[in-house]
């Protein structure tokens, strides 16, 4: 019997060049280490090697990038099925330059990747849908094309009674002008069920700096589950029941990339094996739920790349077992 994937994540998988030594910012860094990146992969990845049922689905293209980049999501368990080849569109590049704290300076180097245009007919809708989760892009959002494809398919997850994920990983340098680009986000937000951001993007998204109110605003828009992360500090949750702060971990960063996705796959993965409706979640649910998120997402910053710095659930395990 053919076993469905759990969570489907959906948008751009892509290169990043990651710099080899600390730098003030990308203008002053010098060699670049290969890795494979991209917030949904990110994300499918780490579900993958915490042991969850992954799928991913976007496009590539017909480059030696694209090829390596199949080559290492299906290396980590993910299955590739749906990520089609573009013949006539690159792969997305991205130049990271890691500062001395651990932060990050980057840049997109293709202006029209293959990522990019990834169409409604590229995705079987109800096939994608037989995920408990699927988690959508916010990449998806930047422009119309792949702007139509993430709304019907968080249209058609949402009347199939899916978990549609989202996290808004706001790039506004991506985007031409700021308004347009929060109004797309707010509008996806309204189809989400589970909606991960850090504490900046829920400012920016809601105007204010208080989490219970941000949450609340977020959460009048129509998701069931607002996570709101604040790096070392944890992690703050909200439902329309209840609100709760998740402690984080203290560790040594030496590269935030992919934090806040190994973050939201661990919140990903601890709701799949709740086997519970999100709204069933209780407050000592979601509290054992994120604080392993938090986990994830440190375990991540202490090293380097994204996709290869995602842990296994041995790891996690250990990671816990250290702490204690």
């Amino acid at each position: 019997m053919m076993k469905y994937p759990e969570v489907t994540s959906v948008g751009e998988v892509l290169i990043d060049f990651v710099s080899e030594m600390p730098s003030n910012d990308l203008s002053t860094a010098h060699s670049f280490i290969k890795m494979a990146g991209g917030a949904p992969a990110n994300v499918a990845v780490g579900l993958a090697k915490l042991g969850i049922r992954t799928a991913f689905v976007g496009k590539v293209g017909d480059d030696s990038f694209g090829k390596f980049l199949r080559s290492e999501l299906k290396r980590h368990g993910v299955n590739i099925k749906w990520l089609w080849t573009d013949p006539d569109h690159k792969t997305r590049l991205a130049f990271v330059a890691l500062t001395h704290g651990g932060d990050r300076d980057f840049e997109f180097w293709e202006k029209d990747p293959a990522d990019a245009h990834l169409r409604r007919n590229d995705v079987d809708f109800s096939a994608v849908c037989t995920s408990q989760v699927v988690h959508i892009s916010s990449f998806l959002l930047l422009n119309r094309e792949t702007r139509e494809t993430a709304f019907e398919l968080a249209k058609h997850g949402k009347k199939k009674a899916r978990i549609i994920s989202f996290d808004p990983n706001i790039r506004l340098s991506l985007w031409n002008d700021q308004k347009e680009a929060l109004r797309h986000y707010r509008a996806m937000i309204r189809y989400a069920t589970v909606l991960r951001m850090n504490d900046a993007e829920a400012k920016l998204l809601t105007g204010s700096s208080s989490l219970l109110v941000a949450s609340r605003k977020l959460l009048a828009m129509g998701p069931r589950l607002v996570v709101i992360t604040q790096d070392k500090k944890g992690c703050f949750f909200a439902t329309k029941k209840f609100t709760g702060k998740a402690n984080g971990f203290s560790v040594r960063a030496v590269d935030t990339t992919g934090c806040g996705d190994g973050f939201l796959a661990g919140l990903l993965a601890g709701i799949v094996r709740s086997e519970k409706e999100v709204d069933t979640l209780s407050f000592d649910d979601l509290m054992s739920i994120c604080r392993s998120a938090n986990a994830v997402g440190a375990i991540v910053a202490t090293r380097h790349g994204a996709i290869a710095a995602m842990p296994s659930a041995d790891q996690l395990k250990s990671f816990f077992r250290s702490q204690q």
